[in-house]
């Protein structure tokens, strides 16, 4: 059995080297990684020819001509083409632990025994938070961040907060069918894979470290850790925070506009509701969020989520 390890890079020359060994250092051999640069303007695209030379029976170029089309489009374009049973997916300045993909296809395999091969599964586990020096922040970003991934994975929990870190899933071939392309709305390709799981079929998460993620001040996204600072850092910035807000809320509209055919009736309900939250009153905001318990993690995030979700403007049909 082979697996497909999928990593989409952008400027990454200064850590990809790092990511690239730490895949062929893998105690699990049978692998291919297919990498999509979105349009570098460093080295990376130099080195990426060095890695497909050097090893062109495990590492696979993938030219389609499209240039800079953003993470969600680039990672939608790997899927879309990878013809495996399983597919990771990889960040190009971290660094996976040996046994990374043993573990998580071990899950995944329990999981498919569980609930039958057939249903979409998707694996994620937790990370050791590192500088860029990779010396430890902290052994784990869930705990980092003050994260329940187990809370966080059913979908009325995924919809509003999503605690799946793209750079350590897996997932599996019914999953990726379902799931791309990609859409436009996707706020990222983690948060929209996990959307699809927990809505058809099952997110597994594994409390176990298998990334050193590194912390460089020009991730993404990065860990934060939660605390007080971060609660008042959030209140300071509450227009970005309303409008996040209402990008998941238009993810749900994508969702419910996507896939309403295969959604049960509660579903479809749900999904809804989540969706048309800008369209209410306030009473019927919290009365709604209440309902159906569209909630984050903590009583802090639920504390800002209320307030913010109040203070947005009311939209009209």
């Amino acid at each position: 059995m082979k697996v497909i390890v999928l990593l989409s890079t952008f400027n990454g020359e200064k850590y990809l080297c790092d990511q690239v060994a730490s895949i062929a250092k893998q105690s699990f051999h049978n692998w291919e990684l297919v990498i999509r640069d979105d349009g570098s303007t460093d080295s990376t695209p130099e080195l990426l020819r060095k890695f497909s030379s050097r090893c062109s029976d495990n590492i696979k170029i993938k030219q389609d001509g499209l240039g800079n089309v953003g993470s969600v489009a680039s990672f939608s374009s790997l899927v879309k083409d990878a013809e495996a049973d399983y597919l990771f997916f990889c960040d190009q300045d971290d660094v996976w632990l040996p046994d990374k993909i043993d573990k998580t296809l071990a899950a995944m395999r329990v999981a498919e025994d569980r609930f039958g091969a057939d249903t979409p599964v998707l694996v994620h586990t937790d990370l050791s938070v590192v500088d860029c020096d990779l010396q430890l922040i902290a052994p784990s970003l869930w705990g980092y961040q003050n994260l329940n991934p187990h809370l966080g994975s059913s979908l009325n929990r995924v919809m509003s907060q999503n605690c799946v870190t793209g750079c350590t899933v897996m997932i599996n071939r019914p999953l990726a069918e379902l799931a791309a392309p990609f859409p436009e709305n996707a706020i990222m390709h983690d948060w929209w894979l996990a959307l699809i799981a927990s809505l058809f079929g099952q997110v597994v998460c594994l409390q176990e470290s298998t990334i050193l993620y590194r912390q460089h001040g020009n991730n993404s996204l990065g860990a934060q850790k939660w605390g007080v600072k971060r609660v008042i850092d959030s209140m300071l910035q509450s227009q970005e925070v309303r409008s996040t807000m209402l990008r998941t809320m238009r993810q749900a509209q994508v969702l419910l506009d996507s896939y309403r055919a295969k959604m049960t009736s509660t579903q479809i309900a749900m999904v809804e509701a989540y969706a048309t939250l800008p369209l209410m009153t306030k009473t019927a905001r919290i009365t709604t969020v209440l309902k159906y318990k569209f909630l984050k993690h903590g009583i802090m995030r639920n504390i800002g989520f209320l307030l913010n979700l109040v203070m947005l403007e009311r939209s009209t049909p």
